[in-house]
């Protein structure tokens, strides 16, 4: 099913405006160490929204913030998990950048080409920027949570017990 567009959903069903925080708010809510979610900063792996100039942070960082935490606590070492990261930010920008040029030359140029003053071309470009990024989100968490647990099954095949690729299998139907 397709995501309903921003203008189809009434404003009860809108989702709520974020709470925007500070790097020391999002320490605070998080229980990382400032220290740590700095040098996240400078890697690039946390991203802040900017925000009426602003770098801000939402509950959204601290989920995030939070599921990384449960990584550590599962024994996954901080350096390869940086590195890991590192890795899929260099990724997840060249498909990005990708996706932004297909935008801008598909739909940003039909846009602007329609006519309209300069005010109304950009209302209607946000418009469907904010139509269209719902269904990519979608489209690249599915793609990427099937790759995963297809990748570590056929993992799991080629060095598993065979009590854990019984284990996997019967997971995976």
């Amino acid at each position: 099913k397709t995501p309903p567009a921003a203008s189809d959903v009434s404003p009860s069903e809108q989702p709520a405006a974020p709470e925007w925080m500070t790097l020391e708010q999002l320490a605070s809510h998080s229980g990382i160490p400032l220290a740590v979610l700095d040098a996240l900063r400078r890697e690039r792996i946390l991203i802040p929204h900017r925000v009426d100039g602003q770098d801000r942070y939402s509950d959204a960082d601290v989920a995030a913030g939070a599921a990384g935490l449960h990584l550590l606590e599962h024994g996954l070492p901080l350096p390869e998990l940086l590195e890991l990261a590192r890795a899929h930010d260099a990724a997840v920008r060249a498909t990005a950048e990708r996706a932004v040029a297909l935008f801008d030359r598909y739909v940003r140029q039909a846009v602007r080409a329609a006519g309209a003053s300069d005010e109304v071309a950009a209302e209607r470009l946000v418009a469907a920027f904010e139509d269209i990024l719902p269904a990519t989100v979608t489209l690249v968490t599915h793609h990427f949570r099937r790759t995963l647990l297809a990748v570590a099954q056929e993992h799991i095949e080629r060095v598993g017990s065979a009590g854990e690729r019984r284990a996997v299998r019967a997971t995976a139907l």
